[in-house]
């Protein structure tokens, strides 16, 4: 594709970061513009004149800034110069280095009223405003204990949650106004912070219902006890091994000599009966080499990867085929994942209010959770959506987290798209989207009828987009994939485990939740391009892309993955300046020491004598051994009182300091779901489900304006609950229904 047909082509884009740092915001201050870049926007990135000093030893901003011109300013006048020849402002900062300083968005959108303003505020709670730093906003959710470590208490879990979620949500909200913005000549606006970035990525792991049955709610309320399917091999390396495809399961007991199933993969898993052969198989893995089993498990047909270091996959020649790799200079970086190509001609609708989607129809052949949650992100912001699944329902219908996490605000068509007598239906279906997606391996689509290219025949204009594995090409393209096999790749087990631990999954899938977000801005960038350029648009995104961009800071540079910061060996922080402590009580906080200042102060506590003079806040960099040594220093001052106590002490100094918690599942969905602030704000959203009665779960997270607010529907579609409404709406006669019914090639529930 070239640089004139990328979709953002011919954009200005603004970032302003004023007072913050790389460490604190994480991807949220840096991934939105480099991922503008890489869909051809120019952008410039304003800093303050001094970098902050905790970011000295930071590596990550050379990768998310490397296509950025740099503009070093402290002068408000030259700022809003910028933002006044700009198409997109990303603003960082507090009050009073934005707001106060005239650099808000209704004083610049009075000037500039074409302008998209994105806004990343500090974050509020009902319980407070912690400061924009990742490690506190989490602290203060209580987030740090919903992940068993490899010691009790609360750990830094390393798996950049706050600032990955706040990148997705203001790509989402930006690209979904330029499409209006395309089609209408207005501006707008929209708003995030890192705590609802955090939100973002746990939607699997949020909800409270009034009846759902027992293992359901016991979702919720405990947490998941799936077993994590990783593996020490022979020779010590470890493999990660997934079987949740079709006759994977019975494949893999027949392989490693187990006894055969006779309830099958889902019914095992409920009954426990999973996780007691999931034990049994480590003797089994310690008798060979990891190569022998990947190429055993590969032949006939089972899901595996090794479990890898962040960075390692880059030197993966299928990353550089797929577009996921790119060489920039002597490194080489993670790209956003995203290819973006022109179709056929397009004939846009130009219906405006009910959300910043309204009129758009999606046609959603997904299953499982990544494509479906890049629907659901549509659908929250407004658009129809047909969810196209089987009979008897999609796979992931056995999971009821998956689907209150996925499906909401969307219309259920049960259809055997298999079945002959189901193909006038699909190519109707087709005929009437905007938007088609699915995310079937590679090949699968074309067997189907539903690749680009028969889409493209029946319906040139829409938008395709294809959310596959490992990409749509590449030595890998035709493997199958999931979240567990993308977190070993990608190194986000190793990342979450600390140097010199076994590696640790995450359990709430987030990389599936990545890459449904990277879905929905890929779908949202490929409708701004038809908004645009009057064609078709045909999208690729792949769930190893995703992963890969949730560990975008760190680049390879001569062969060797540049890694700075690293989460230590004991799962604390990344360093004395950045890290959580135990106190006294037993309680623990989470510190962060912003900047020499600071830590000048701290050292004249008489508790904290034999602080080193060096202002060193993180491990790894050219003054280690000196980190260690304040570490051991502060940790010992902490110990000596309780939590409430620092936590006072502390902050009075000028620190940035939040209590961690240690809450169960329970209490810390109760601290998201009953908070009053949140509940106001529509952070939680409320609705009646049918099998579950009164069902409470993370709400829509986009806020946009003006008159932008989302118009989601707020239900859970049943199996086939909506299939007579939408094959009527398609202009299908009552016989022709009467005998798709009859012959069970659609269900109606």
């Amino acid at each position: 594709m070239t640089a004139t047909t990328l979709p953002c082509a011919g954009l200005t884009v603004v970032e302003i970061a004023r007072g913050t740092s790389d460490l604190g915001l994480g991807m949220a201050g840096g991934v939105p513009g480099m991922m503008f870049a890489d869909l051809g926007a120019t952008v410039l990135r304003v800093v303050d004149p001094e970098p902050a000093p905790i970011d000295r030893d930071v590596a990550w901003g050379r990768a998310w800034h490397r296509d950025k011109q740099v503009i070093p300013t402290a002068d408000p006048q030259r700022m809003r110069q910028l933002l006044m020849a700009a198409d997109v402002a990303l603003v960082y900062g507090n009050e009073g280095l934005i707001e106060q300083q005239g650099l808000g968005c209704e004083e610049i959108a009075r000037a500039h009223p074409r302008l998209i303003y994105a806004r990343c505020r500090p974050s509020r709670t009902g319980r407070g405003a912690p400061s924009d730093y990742g490690l506190l906003v989490e602290a203060h959710a209580g987030f740090c204990s919903q992940l068993q470590g490899h010691r009790p208490g609360p750990i830094f879990v390393d798996v950049r949650a706050s600032g990955a979620g706040t990148s997705f949500l203001l790509m989402t909200s930006v690209l979904a106004l330029l499409r209006r913005r395309a089609l209408t000549g207005s501006g707008g606006w929209t708003e995030s912070s890192l705590y609802d970035g955090m939100l973002a990525t746990l939607g699997t792991m949020i909800g409270r219902s009034e009846r759902a049955p027992p293992h359901v709610e016991s979702y919720w309320a405990k947490g998941s006890t799936f077993p994590n399917f990783m593996y020490r091999c022979a020779e010590g390396e470890l493999i990660q091994v997934w079987f949740g495809g079709k006759g994977m399961y019975e494949k893999l007991i027949q392989e490693l000599g187990d006894e055969p199933s006779t309830a099958g993969y889902y019914a095992e898993q409920v009954s426990g009966l999973l996780n007691e052969r999931a034990v049994r198989w480590r003797k089994l893995f310690e008798q060979q080499p990891r190569s022998v089993w990947m190429e055993r498990l590969r032949a006939v047909g089972i899901a595996c990867e090794p479990v890898l270091a962040p960075g390692d996959a880059l030197s993966d020649p299928h990353l550089t085929a797929a577009g996921i790799a790119l060489a920039r200079n002597e490194d080489v970086v993670v790209g956003s994942g995203i290819s973006i190509a022109p179709a056929g001609e397009a004939v846009e609708r130009r219906t405006v209010g009910g959300g910043l989607l309204a009129g758009v129809r999606v046609l959603d052949f997904s299953a499982f959770v990544a494509g479906p949650l890049s629907a659901q992100v549509l659908a929250d912001l407004g658009a129809d959506v047909v969810k196209v699944e089987p009979p008897e329902g999609e796979a992931m219908r056995a999971a009821a987290y998956a689907i209150a996490a996925c499906q909401r605000g969307k219309r259920s068509l049960a259809i055997d798209i298999t079945a002959a007598a189901a193909r006038p239906v699909v190519e109707r279906l087709i005929g009437w989207a905007d938007v088609v997606m699915h995310n079937f391996r590679v090949g699968v689509s074309a067997r189907l009828g539903i690749d680009e290219h028969s889409v493209a025949r029946i319906n040139p204009g829409a938008v395709y987009c294809h959310s596959s594995a490992f990409g749509p090409s590449g030595p890998r393209a035709t493997l199958p994939g999931n979240d567990a096999l993308m977190q070993a790749l990608t190194g986000f087990e190793r990342a979450l485990g600390g140097v010199g631990n076994d590696p640790l999954a995450a359990t709430w899938i987030p990389i599936d939740m990545a890459g449904g977000w990277v879905g929905a801005i890929g779908v949202l960038a490929g409708l701004f391009a038809r908004a645009q350029q009057g064609r078709g648009q045909v999208v690729n995104t792949s769930l190893l892309g995703a992963g890969m961009l949730l560990q975008s800071g760190v680049y390879q540079r001569a062969g060797e993955a540049v890694r700075q910061p690293e989460l230590n060996h004991g799962q604390t922080g990344y360093g004395p300046g950045y890290r959580l402590y135990e106190c006294k009580d037993g309680r623990w906080l989470a510190v962060v020491i912003p900047d020499p200042a600071c830590w000048k102060r701290i050292g004249g506590l008489p508790e904290c004598r034999g602080l080193p003079e060096a202002y060193v806040p993180l491990r790894r960099g050219r003054a280690d051994e000196i980190a260690l040594e304040a570490e051991d220093v502060l940790q010992a001052a902490l110990r000596a009182a309780p939590a409430e106590v620092w936590l006072q002490k502390l902050s009075a100094l000028g620190a940035c300091v939040e209590i961690s918690d240690v809450l169960d599942r329970d209490q810390f969905r109760r601290r998201i779901l009953d908070d009053p602030f949140n509940r106001q704000l529509g952070r939680v959203l409320t609705y009646p489900v049918r099998a579950w009665g009164r069902f409470e779960q993370l709400g829509v997270l986009l806020r946009n304006g003006p008159d932008a607010t989302p118009d989601a529907r707020a239900m859970l579609p049943d199996v086939g609950e909506h299939s007579r409404a939408v094959l009527e709406e398609l202009g299908f006669g009552e016989a022709e229904i009467a005998g798709l019914l009859a012959s069970k090639v659609v269900r109606q529930l």
